[in-house]
């Protein structure tokens, strides 16, 4: 810790975080939205949930700027006995809030899929087989985001497996929705022990890097859902912690951990974290222990990039209705790709800042400003990997659809977390709290207008899914024109397509639909159902879908979804309540 001179006040550090970051979203503002640069879902979010969040945040912070210095609440010593509990109830609110925010409906098709294919391993399965009487149609029921192996005949998950492997063991212990909070607290335990690790003789340093992380909005909303985010945040702070442990049970378990961490959904995630601490290894000419990582690096492209399509190709056979997409040169040209006409840093960073406490970016600029260049070069900066990491994380901002926050760079909010606690270490008097009390007081408030916006995004969708799964049809054909992202709603239940069987409109012949109008009970849900419940509109129209349901309107084939009629009086009751 440098002399009380080098301090840096609280005033200061208030006015200065808000400045610059008011300046990020005006730029923000004027490329996305005054310039309208594609109004993306990105776009759509950051108006409705996160600019209102972090502009009310940032005039927040700087009209505390000058009662921001001081001690505030003296807080103890960030023990066991505090700080799980403390978890444990930040677990249990993301577990109550599946429930209560997202109604227990998984929104965009990542999560979907994620929980399709846990519902098949659940079953011990490598994919579900499609039945021959739907195979004709099997796109239309599974639009998107599919393994191209045996796709013929299986319906298979386009993510690597462990994320939906990890829900189907809670699914099988009583409910997959667990996994995600179980990942949140894990994650959470690990940033407590690093923080410790890194600064033992701040205790308040620490608090500062567990304050940040528990009231991290994008932290435990992401929990509520079955995005594989949470588990890249839990086991790269695993990770870290192994690796800060040493010995050859702490770097051996670190590379069974990355190993894991690479399959959870896409592999080359654990990679960005990991390198820079290979850097940082052999600055400190740690040769050997820098080697075994970098091996462990190799072993996460040959067993996912190579042994797993290997391992499809064999179970399920060869690709089919779309070209492979697991390959190594595949996934990097696909991410240059994307880097060139995806690459949104200002929303997606700014959705970032919103998402998370609204003191996480100016304390994690500290942190690299405490970083010694002789020590740096000596590999003795713990702050350097972080830094990187960080850098890495936030510059590959590509567009991502949902998500709350950028959950692209989730898996680096605990070094974001640690960077603070560095900072804070460096720059800040010992104890004196009173600033980051008053960033959690802001965070508080702008979180629950997220989360606010959040419930009533979500709600239409929700309510949708229920109408639709409450039919008694055969087949729900859905035509999603007039509404965003209402594809989405092509799904089954619980992740087994069943009856009804829903499928996009879109995806199918005439020919096809006059096959299923003459075999089966088809109900049609479109704009007339979806739009009196709020989900928002798209003006888009396509001939081909014009024609379409000109044809089933001719065939009398368009007979609206309808909700199975009340079997008892109090079901009347009740249905006759909502409908008022």
């Amino acid at each position: 810790m440098g002399a009380p001179g080098s301090f840096v006040s609280a005033r200061r550090l208030f006015l200065a975080g808000a400045l610059c970051l008011t300046l990020w979203v005006l730029g923000t503002f004027l490329w996305h939205v005054t310039y309208r640069q594609g109004i993306s879902l990105a776009v759509i979010l950051l108006l409705d949930q996160d600019l209102p969040a972090l502009l009310g945040a940032l005039a927040l912070l700087a009209l505390a700027a000058p009662w921001a210095e001081g001690r505030g609440f003296s807080l103890p010593p960030p023990t066991a006995r505090i700080v799980i509990p403390l978890v444990v109830l930040l677990g249990l609110a993301a577990w109550t809030g599946h429930y209560a925010l997202f109604q227990d409906y998984a929104i965009s098709r990542d999560e979907e899929v994620a929980r399709f294919a846990a519902a098949y391993m659940r079953e011990g399965l490598f994919a579900r087989p499609i039945p021959i009487e739907w195979e004709p149609y099997r796109r239309a029921i599974m639009p998107e985001f599919f393994s191209p192996f045996g796709a013929a005949d299986y319906w298979t998950a386009a993510y690597l497996p462990v994320n939906s492997a990890i829900q189907a063991l809670f699914w099988q212990l009583g409910d997959p929705n667990l996994a995600g909070p179980v990942l949140l607290m894990t994650g959470l335990v690990a940033l407590w022990r690093v923080a410790l690790r890194l600064m033992p003789d701040r205790p308040d340093a620490v608090w500062v890097a567990l304050i940040l992380g528990f009231s991290s909005s994008q932290l435990w909303v992401t929990a509520m859902t079955p995005y594989a985010m949470t588990g890249h945040f839990a086991l790269n702070l695993v990770w870290l912690a192994l690796v800060l442990r040493g010995g050859w049970l702490g770097h051996g378990a670190a590379g069974l951990v990355a190993l894991i961490a690479a399959g959870l959904h896409q592999w080359h995630f654990p990679p960005l974290f990991i390198a820079p601490f290979i850097l940082w290894m052999l600055l400190a000419r740690r040769w050997w222990v820098a080697a075994y990582h970098a091996l462990t690096l190799v072993t996460i492209v040959v067993v996912w990039a190579k042994l797993w399509p290997g391992f499809l190709l064999h179970a399920l056979g060869a690709p089919a209705d779309v070209r492979p997409s697991a390959g190594v040169a595949d996934k990097i040209g696909s991410l240059f790709e994307r880097l060139g006409d995806r690459w949104q840093p200002l929303v997606n960073l700014t959705r970032y800042i919103a998402w998370n406490n609204i003191l996480m970016v100016p304390l994690a600029a500290l942190g690299v400003a405490a970083m010694r260049w002789r020590a740096l070069l000596a590999g003795r900066e713990i702050a350097l990997p972080l830094a990187l990491g960080c850098v890495a994380g936030c510059g590959l901002a590509l567009a991502q659809g949902y998500g709350w926050g950028f959950r692209y760079a989730h898996g680096f909010i605990g070094p974001f977390c640690l960077l603070a606690g560095l900072g804070w270490a460096r720059f800040r008097p010992r104890d004196a709290m009173r600033p980051v009390l008053i960033g959690l007081l802001i965070t508080i408030l702008s979180s629950g207008y997220l989360v606010w916006r959040t419930y009533e995004f979500v709600a239409p969708y929700a309510a949708s899914h229920r109408l639709i799964d409450s039919s008694e049809a055969d087949v729900v054909l859905v035509d999603p024109r007039g509404g965003l992202y209402v594809t989405d709603l092509v799904r089954g239940r619980n992740g087994v397509p069943g009856r009804p069987m829903v499928m996009n409109l879109g995806m199918l012949t005439i020919e096809q639909v006059d096959e299923l109008c003459r075999n089966y009970v088809v109900q049609l849900f479109e704009r007339a159902d979806f739009r009196p419940l709020g989900v928002p509109l798209a003006r888009w129209n396509l001939d081909r879908m014009d024609m379409l349901r000109a044809h089933m309107k001719g065939a009398g084939c368009d007979k609206p979804v309808q909700p199975p009629l009340p079997q008892t009086m109090e079901e009347a009751f009740n249905a006759a309540d909502n409908a008022m």
